[in-house]
């Protein structure tokens, strides 16, 4: 029995080893796909960094406001004067157009009188002289930089540039083209505003005869082209973004440039200068886009040559009627600034009231002419409302080539 239960277990465990290899085989060769074969904790893969989005450059806008002449006659004496105070006030003369000159960045006007003083007696034409409360008058209105330079600079002699320096001073208004110094003379005026740098110089073609105290010739700078050329250079390598020129010069009462003046304009404009605005005339001139090639590069500039009389008493056509002149320039990161528009707001001078008194004031054609249309009261007698009807008509087709009829008529006009 014991023989034949261990011949019997033998032959069952070389079955068993038999089975044992074929299932060996048979595992082998099955092929198991990797993803199901567990190999422990898979390592995850890495996220891809982004690639950060560069900021865009920072892109800065300046608004400069230029007006024409800012004179004192006679009749601006009375009307300013008061008989109970003794003074003269001069704020209600700015008060219809304060927002166009108080909205801009920068404000610039042709200051051409003088303050020598009360001692040295009020005085207009041929030889200015007006109340130091005119100039409070400017600074009220939203001004903050004056030309002080042009024929009339002059009128009261050295210690009448003197203490018109001084007076600006005490108000804060910036200025340039008179100065107290040979060094002030020789320092360019730059300003800075909306990290845009502006460099302003102003010349006058003389001072009406009236010899500059001599030995000072600092004290007036003359339109001489090599000066003028060499204070742009000069401009130029102290990193001004923008130059602008403000020269007294061109022929009075003409209603458009002489080719002797365009061509001073145009050198000026290749000597690196890019903005022009000019004064003398008394009367809106034309303006003028040009563009200056430099081998295949080329840049606009923008000449206006006349821009008549802001303020003054001149009532003979077309002297009376005006502009506000809106430069707006941009510049993007390091780039270099460019002027993007230029746009404009026809003025007119009232002279008298209603009733025929003295009420000396400048007056936006449009608020004014919107006004009437509306039927509000204005204080203007009607041969008064024909002429801004005409200014308005004038105006836009001097500036922009075509006549703009009151029906159309805007607040600002940009020129093409």
């Amino acid at each position: 029995m014991n023989l034949k239960y261990l011949a019997l277990f033998l032959l069952c465990l070389v079955m068993a080893s038999g089975c044992k290899a074929e299932m060996n085989a048979l595992a082998a060769s099955v092929t198991v796909p990797a993803e199901d074969v567990i190999q422990g904790t898979p390592t995850p893969t890495p996220e891809p960094t982004p690639t950060p989005t560069p900021e865009p450059p920072p892109v800065y806008e300046a608004k400069l406001t230029f007006t024409g002449d800012l004179m004192v006659h006679e009749w601006q004496f009375n009307d300013a004067y008061s008989k109970e105070t003794g003074e003269y006030d001069f704020d209600y003369c700015f008060e219809e157009v304060l927002d166009y000159l108080s909205g801009a960045d920068f404000t610039i006007g042709n200051l051409e009188t003088t303050f020598a003083g009360k001692e040295r007696g009020y005085a207009w034409y041929p030889t200015f002289n007006a109340p130091d409360s005119f100039g409070d008058a400017l600074k009220n209105a939203g001004f903050d930089f004056l030309t002080t330079v042009n024929n009339h600079c002059n009128d009261k002699g050295e210690s009448g540039i003197l203490r018109t320096l001084e007076q600006l001073d005490r108000l804060g208004l910036d200025h340039t083209g008179t100065f107290a110094s040979q060094e002030a003379r020789d320092t360019v005026y730059i300003k800075e505003i909306n990290n845009i740098s502006f460099a302003f110089l102003a010349y006058t073609y003389g001072t009406n005869g009236i010899p500059v105290a001599q030995g000072k010739d600092y004290l007036v700078n003359l339109l001489d082209k090599e000066l003028i050329i060499a204070d742009i250079h000069r401009a130029k390598a102290q990193n001004a973004d923008v130059i602008i020129l403000l020269p007294h010069m061109g022929v009075e009462y003409a209603t458009a440039p002489n080719n002797s003046v365009k061509e001073m304009v145009y050198e000026f404009f290749e000597a690196g200068a890019d903005v022009v605005i000019a004064s003398h005339p008394h009367v809106l001139q034309p303006v003028e886009y040009v563009t200056i090639e430099n081998g295949d590069e080329s840049r606009q500039c923008f000449v206006a040559y006349s821009m008549g009389n802001f303020i003054s008493s001149q009532r003979d056509l077309p002297r009376d009627a005006s502009m506000i002149l809106n430069l707006y320039f941009q510049k993007t990161g390091d780039e270099e600034a460019k002027l993007i528009n230029v746009g404009f707001v026809p003025t007119w001078v009232k002279f008298v009231s209603l009733q025929g008194g003295y009420n000396i004031k400048v007056l936006s054609v449009y608020d004014t002419l919107k006004k009437h249309l509306n039927g509000d009261d204005i204080d203007l007698r009607q041969k008064d409302v024909s002429r801004l009807m005409n200014v308005q008509q004038e105006s836009t087709k001097m500036i922009l080539g075509e006549a703009v009829t009151v029906e159309n008529m805007q607040r600002e006009y940009l020129i093409p």
